[in-house]
């Protein structure tokens, strides 16, 4: 004789304990999520809580979907079987008292549709990354070594008086890595103005940082799942650094442009801060950079800035930097990718871009 159906609906749905509560498996024809999914009820599970996470879950296109009461020592797991195409997610979630249901990395209300959906479409991304260490830019030791080494290469031609956009053009033609401007990023740069800055000798890396800032951009490396490793030129933020206009030392100042450090006779008198600049420059021995954001947000003229030095001896960078103070500005010594260095003129605040650590 046949059980009658509502009579078997509510023997399904009893509790009973350390037995099967319900079981529901759902295979999509084309599931676009590999993933099998396993719930264990606790025990105290709030009535009715399997039947509304059965239809929530076999309505997220997941390849298997699994319901039942939980055994001693169920715990939130994920285990990857296969490889490419073939690869499967074998996931066992736990359905507690409060009616959350608990997974690897997260706890979801039957509410969380959202938040449920996204982390199962993350989850291939995650088991990916499981066991990987990355550092800057949220890349491998293995590929920020290599990317940092292409961006070593020195810029042969004249930049100054050139269009930021000719710049970057010219450079990305020199890379393996792609590099990928949209379309508000080249309004950007073709709105930029010319470059007063030679960036001849310096390193390509550095070199396409400083060419990005007057038009407020900035370049920043990026892997997504399964693609290669590109470089995408973004509106710069505080949030958004992206690859520096020049990496900290990892020696002493004095030790890496002893030159600076001579002591001599200075007096300036009737120059401006950007004729200084240019007397004292070879003396510093090091090439002197003007962040060119920093001057055009703070409307700075290096050109209609008087500067004056009573007749003294010191240091030549201690002459340069009381100079660029009549300016607010201030200078920081950097080098590029080729450990070159270089003089960075800036004024420190939510503008300038910092230094980074290259390891």
């Amino acid at each position: 004789m046949t059980e009658p159906r509502n009579n078997l609906h509510l023997r399904l749905s009893a509790f009973i304990c350390g037995s099967i509560l319900l079981f529901a498996s759902s295979l999509v024809a084309h599931a676009a999520l590999p993933i099998d999914i396993e719930v264990a009820a606790e025990s105290g599970a709030p009535f009715g809580a399997m039947q509304d996470w059965g239809k929530l879950l076999n309505g997220m296109d997941l390849y298997r979907v699994r319901l039942r009461g939980a055994n001693g020592g169920d715990e939130p797991s994920v285990k990857a079987t296969g490889e490419g195409e073939s690869q499967r997610f074998k996931l066992v979630g736990l359905l507690n008292r409060r009616d959350q249901l608990v997974l690897p990395g997260g706890t979801f209300a039957v509410t969380d549709r959202a938040k449920l959906q996204a982390y199962f479409e993350s989850l291939p991304e995650k088991s990916a990354e499981q066991g990987i260490e990355r550092g800057i830019f949220g890349l491998t030791k293995q590929q920020f070594e290599g990317l940092y080494e292409e961006l070593s290469s020195p810029v042969t031609i004249s930049t100054k008086g050139m269009k930021p956009e000719a710049i970057v053009m010219a450079l990305k033609a020199g890379l393996s890595t792609p590099l990928e401007i949209d379309a508000a990023a080249q309004a950007a740069l073709s709105d930029a103005p010319p470059l007063n800055g030679e960036l001849k000798g310096l390193s390509t890396g550095t070199a396409i940082a400083i060419a990005l800032r007057p038009a407020t951009l900035t370049m920043l490396p990026e892997q997504k799942l399964g693609q290669p490793l590109t470089l995408r030129v973004i509106p710069a933020s505080r949030e958004r650094r992206g690859w520096p206009a020049g990496w900290k030392p990892g020696k002493a100042d004095r030790e890496i442009v002893p030159g600076m450090y001579r002591f001599t006779n200075i007096e300036i008198s009737g120059y401006t801060l950007a004729e200084a600049l240019e007397a004292l420059g070879p003396a510093m021995e090091v090439p002197l950079l003007f962040d060119e954001r920093v001057l055009a947000v703070r409307k700075i003229d290096p050109a209609k800035v008087d500067v004056e030095l009573k007749h003294g001896k010191r240091y030549i960078r201690r002459a340069v930097d009381t100079i660029l103070s009549k300016g607010r500005l201030v200078g920081d010594l950097r080098v590029d990718e080729a450990e070159k260095p270089f003089y960075w003129i800036t004024q420190f605040g939510p503008d300038s871009l910092p230094a980074a650590a290259a390891k």
